[in-house]
């Protein structure tokens, strides 16, 4: 268990923390372009993808997908003013 637990660790580490959240795909883009200038190394999750869409398709409404962007901890204050 705990060699499959450190390859998990090494791909997905725990100490990401979220900076950056929305719905907005041009904001989204935005703001990993600017992380990406600043050198911030950073990991994003897109929750609501091709499934959430055709399911809400069937019925009527709006698609809603959500762009998250995560940073080490300690490039959490760099990130942040390098976003805004």
């Amino acid at each position: 268990m705990g060699l499959f637990k450190g390859i998990l660790h090494f791909f997905i580490p725990r100490e990401r923390t979220l900076v950056f959240t929305t719905f907005d795909q041009a904001q989204y883009f935005r703001a990993k372009g600017r992380l990406t200038e600043a050198g911030i190394p950073h990991r994003s999750k897109i929750n609501g993808g091709m499934q959430a869409t055709v399911q809400r398709a069937q019925y009527g409404g709006k698609a809603s997908v959500q762009h998250d962007l995560y940073v080490r901890k300690e490039d959490e204050y760099l990130a942040a003013q390098a976003i805004h």
